[in-house]
């Protein structure tokens, strides 16, 4: 679908959501197998995965999944971030994993054109097999769902967050970070939160409602996770943005307490992602400090915390039991809820787009932007 064509139809985010179950259920091992037909050894020196907006923050949800399968450091950047500056100190032998569902994000292009003038390997994974990413790219991962048409992404991001695990699998195959019975038991894993996310969808719905119904547009919501879930975090500010124009602010789980809380006050709504794992004592601290500035706290966390979901006004319960790297599969369903169900009641139009100038100037500054011919003292390629 163009871009100048999409429909701005709320059916469309809804059945987005609802459709994750059967992608989740279906993707995982395709892709794997696709991934294995297009890399082959040697390991790479290291792995950079870019992207912007939903196609960064996927970057930063599958990070720690992937480096505890290869068992070495990787870096997920904003697309500008890698090509004209991170790009000139990248290690030869790196592999540049680039991602964007239309595949015409000017800067995630001009990473991998950049990558490929350096020498370094190229992967674009991309909905659109025609576009300019596919042709910067060496090799192309094209990811596939059931279009149900334009609206927040949903699907486009869980499908980037699969395919980015896919060739976090292959690399640990290619580097001896994880065996064939590893990377099956792994696949296995990740299709069997199949069901898990029908539940989660489930039991979210009813406080998203409720939640929504209580947000205005001068409400200040934030959204707070670490590790893995600094991404969901992110992905829940842009989906409040990208669905209602909701200046929702994202914060690490850390760094909230430096800057944030301060702003915190009675009507401020903070949303804390607290899924079983190693930051799990600091969000409670975290929603122990909301409460105490009299603002709403809201727990997304394990169904059985009863620590957490104490510490909370609100809760939005994942079935327990999930591992801590693959949380971001399941956790991301709280703010596509919220956000849905605010939208709707307030009537919102997705981005704006009934106002014709803010959608040109949009395509131009995202589609349309220059690319340079080359990034000043770019090293050649060996």
């Amino acid at each position: 679908m163009r871009h100048e064509d999409m429909q701005l139809k709320w059916e469309n985010m809804r059945a987005g959501i609802d459709a994750q179950v059967d992608l989740l259920a279906q993707a995982p091992r395709a892709l794997h197998t696709e991934v294995a037909t297009l890399l082959d050894g040697p390991a790479p020196s290291r792995l950079y995965t870019v992207g912007c907006g939903d196609s960064y923050f996927c970057g930063l949800a599958a990070e720690m999944a992937i480096e505890s399968w290869t068992r070495q450091p990787m870096e997920a950047l904003e697309s500008l971030e890698f090509s004209r500056y991170a790009i000139r100190t990248a290690p030869e032998g790196s592999l540049v994993v680039a991602v964007s569902n239309s595949g015409e994000v000017a800067r995630t292009v001009e990473s991998l054109r950049f990558a490929g003038e350096r020498g370094l390997r190229t992967v674009g994974i991309t909905y659109n097999p025609e576009s300019r990413l596919a042709s910067a790219a060496q090799h192309v991962l094209k990811y596939d769902y059931r279009d149900v048409g334009f609206g927040p992404g949903t699907m486009s991001y869980l499908a980037s967050v699969l395919s980015l695990l896919a060739v976090g699998l292959r690399v640990a195959e290619l580097g001896g970070g994880l065996d064939a019975a590893g990377v099956e038991a792994e696949l296995s894993a990740i299709e069997g939160l199949a069901p898990v996310l029908a539940e989660t969808i489930a039991a979210a719905e009813e406080p998203a409602a409720a939640l929504a119904a209580t947000l205005t547009e001068d409400t200040k919501v934030f959204f707070l996770g670490g590790g893995p879930n600094y991404g969901t975090a992110l992905f829940a500010m842009a989906k409040m943005i990208e669905s209602a124009r909701h200046n929702t602010v994202s914060q690490q789980l850390e760094e909230w307490a430096h800057e944030q809380y301060f702003c915190t006050v009675p009507g401020t709504v903070t949303v804390v992602h607290a899924p079983e794992g190693h930051s799990v004592d600091r969000a409670r601290e975290q929603l122990r400090a909301v409460r105490d500035m009299k603002g709403t706290a809201v727990a997304v966390c394990a169904a059985d915390d009863e620590e957490t979901k104490a510490l909370a006004d609100v809760v939005f319960p994942v079935p327990a039991g999930v591992p801590e790297h693959l949380s971001p599969l399941l956790y991301c369903v709280a703010s596509e809820l919220i956000s849905y169900h605010f939208a709707l009641a307030n009537e919102k139009v997705m981005l704006g787009f009934d106002d014709a100038w803010r959608k040109e100037v949009n395509f131009r500054q995202i589609f349309r932007s220059v690319i340079p011919e080359t990034v000043p003292g770019l090293p050649a390629a060996p």
